[in-house]
């Protein structure tokens, strides 16, 4: 019988770059008895790596072919592959819900195939804070909020934090020999990268067969463009243009992953850190000693009191405002050269008195 291995997140645990490592390692994975399959249906707004993402139409499944197609992809895989890799952030959040667990059970049973669960824990400070940047730099969601202001409205409390309580209710569905529970951490990493690491909770070596992804996905922003995106949202309340995403990304090198800036510094003031953090410390001891067999309860090996609080400098301040507004004019540039040019192209086949009409009131040749 073959196990499919479902990795839920959490979100903001390079989800979306693993995806994109186990598309990328496609044969490598193959060679090694392992399956990463495409499901043959879209969901809007979702990318195909997310082959784990028709699992959140259990409540609606009758409504939705998805669901049983879905798990006919992981009957005919499994016919060729003893293991079946298929992962979706939103698992998390949705396993939660009710009848949740029941449906999917019933459904691997139904396709006659074992499963195990992968959950990658983050440090809740910082689970937090990633997530407000995140929702700063999205252009949909575009939050204009300061980080103060997001704590003080509570707009986190709906993230399940107390990670013992939502280990233990999976654990009750699946049982706790089903769950590989992991930390997202970097000194924490088997191999030194969260790609090494989780082929080692699949019991594989991370070896020159595997090939590192070109870039790195959902790039955390540094403390002054985040602080620059969050007022250019702030200008823009209902729709923020997606190029200045682009003009950040393209200023600060994020576009590739030998460049993407490390940020040592946190929007956390040191005292609330503390007493945000001492909420967790029973559950989060709970985990290490019974999710992952330390006797001496630690579960997060880094100290969140020695992280600096982020603090303005005006004249770095004003450096990084030119550079992004630089790259924004550029981008602009660009973009208006390949316009005019497509525009050129299309003169041949528009009637002469159009293009005229246009090239009157061009200012760019």
């Amino acid at each position: 019988m073959s196990t499919v291995y479902l990795h839920m997140g959490m979100p903001k645990t390079a989800t979306t770059a693993l995806q994109r490592f186990f598309l990328q390692n496609t044969k490598a994975l193959n060679d090694r008895g392992f399956a990463y399959p495409l499901m043959p249906f879209h969901f809007d707004n979702v990318p195909q790596a997310r082959a784990a993402h028709f699992l959140t139409l259990f409540r609606e499944k009758k409504k939705h072919p998805e669901w049983k197609e879905g798990f006919e992809v992981l009957k005919e895989t499994a016919k060729e592959y003893e293991n079946i890799l298929i992962s979706d952030e939103r698992m998390w959040s949705v396993q939660r819900k009710k009848g949740f667990w029941k449906q999917t059970k019933k459904g691997f049973a139904d396709a006659g195939l074992d499963w195990k669960v992968i959950v990658y824990l983050r440090r809740q400070d910082e689970q937090m804070e990633s997530h407000w940047n995140q929702k700063v730099k999205e252009p949909k969601t575009h939050m204009s909020e300061s980080f103060a202001e997001y704590l003080e409205m509570g707009l986190y409390k709906y993230m399940p934090f107390h990670y013992d309580e939502a280990l233990d209710r999976i654990s009750q569905r699946i049982g706790k020999e089903n769950i590989i529970v992991r930390v997202y951490e970097k000194q924490q990493f088997v191999g030194g990268n969260i790609f090494a690491d989780f082929l080692n909770a699949l019991g594989l070596g991370f070896d020159a067969d595997f090939q590192m992804p070109e870039y790195t996905a959902n790039v955390r922003l540094p403390g002054n463009a985040v602080e620059i995106k969050r007022m250019v949202n702030a200008l823009y309340p209902d729709d923020v243009p997606d190029f200045y995403w682009d003009a950040i990304a393209e200023a600060y090198g994020m576009k590739r992953m030998k460049d993407v800036p490390v940020d040592k510094t946190s929007m956390f003031p040191k005292e609330m850190r503390k007493e945000f953090m001492q909420e967790f410390e029973e559950g989060n001891a709970r985990v290490a000693r019974e999710y992952l067999n330390r006797k001496d309860g630690v579960l997060f090996y880094g100290d969140y009191n020695a992280v600096p609080q982020w603090e303005m400098n005006e004249r770095e301040m004003l450096l990084d405002v030119i550079r992004i507004l630089g790259s924004a004019d550029i981008y602009l540039y660009r973009r208006q050269e390949k316009i005019i040019r497509l525009l050129k192209e299309l003169s041949e086949t528009l009637p002469g008195r159009i293009y005229k009409k246009w090239r009157g009131n061009s200012s760019v040749e």
